[in-house]
C-alpha cells in the first residue's frame, strides 16, 4: 500500500512538473512570436482562452501573400507551422520532407537535380512542373534543414503549409520559412485558371 502511494505520488509530481514545463515553453514561445511580430511590423494575436490549448498566432503578408504562423501538436510533438492560401490560380501540388524525419511509403517522385537539396529532402508528391516552385524555394528550405528538424512542406494546390519540430523563437528561421512558403504559394501552375 505504501509503495503504491509512493508510485502514485511520484506520478502526480512528474505530471505536474511536465505540465508546468510545457506551459513555460508555450509562454516562452508566445513571447518569442510577439517579439517577432513587433520586430517585423506584423500582427501578434494572443492565444484565445477557448478552446483550451489554442495557439497564439502571427499574421502578416509578403509580396501580397497573407500568411499565419502558429503552433500545434502532432502526435504529442509540438511544432511550429506557417501557412497560407494560394493567392491566384493553383499552387504546386507538393509533399516534401526532410530525409529520415518521416516514414514515407514509396520512393521520391521528383528529384530537383540540385545535389544538396536532393540529399536533404525527399519529394513524395508532385509533378515536373511543381519542381519549378520547389527549385525557387530551395535556398530557404536548405537553411531550415541546417537549423531545424522534422521540416515538412505540403501544398494541396490551394493551401500551402510548412512546419517543423519545436516551438520557434528564432526570427531567422521564421523568415526562412516565410520566404519558402511565399515562393511556393506565389508560383501558380500554368494550366490552372486564375481564381
Amino acid at each position: 500500500m505504501v509503495l503504491e502511494l509512493l508510485v502514485f505520488g511520484a506520478t502526480l509530481t512528474l505530471a505536474a512538473w511536465a505540465a508546468g514545463a510545457d506551459a513555460d515553453r508555450r509562454t516562452s514561445a508566445a513571447r518569442a512570436l510577439d517579439r517577432y511580430a513587433s520586430a517585423r511590423a506584423l500582427v501578434f494575436v494572443p492565444a484565445p482562452a477557448k478552446p483550451r490549448g489554442a495557439s497564439p498566432r502571427v499574421t502578416g503578408a509578403k509580396e501580397g501573400i497573407p500568411y499565419v504562423v502558429d503552433l500545434y501538436r502532432l502526435a504529442g510533438e509540438m511544432r511550429t507551422r506557417i501557412s497560407t492560401e494560394a493567392p491566384r490560380g493553383r499552387a504546386a501540388l507538393l509533399s516534401v520532407g526532410q530525409r529520415g524525419a518521416f516514414h514515407w511509403k514509396g520512393d521520391a517522385v521528383i528529384a530537383l537535380g540540385e545535389p544538396r537539396f536532393d540529399e536533404r529532402y525527399v519529394v513524395m508528391a508532385g509533378e515536373g512542373e511543381d519542381a519549378d516552385a520547389l527549385r525557387e524555394a530551395s535556398a530557404p528550405l536548405l537553411l531550415l534543414d541546417e537549423l531545424r528538424t522534422g521540416v515538412w512542406l505540403r501544398s494541396d494546390g490551394h493551401k500551402v503549409t510548412l512546419s517543423w519540430r519545436g516551438l520557434e523563437s528564432d526570427p531567422i528561421v521564421l523568415d526562412a520559412a516565410r520566404d519558402a512558403l511565399v515562393l511556393v504559394a506565389a508560383r501558380h501552375r500554368s494550366h490552372a485558371p486564375y481564381r
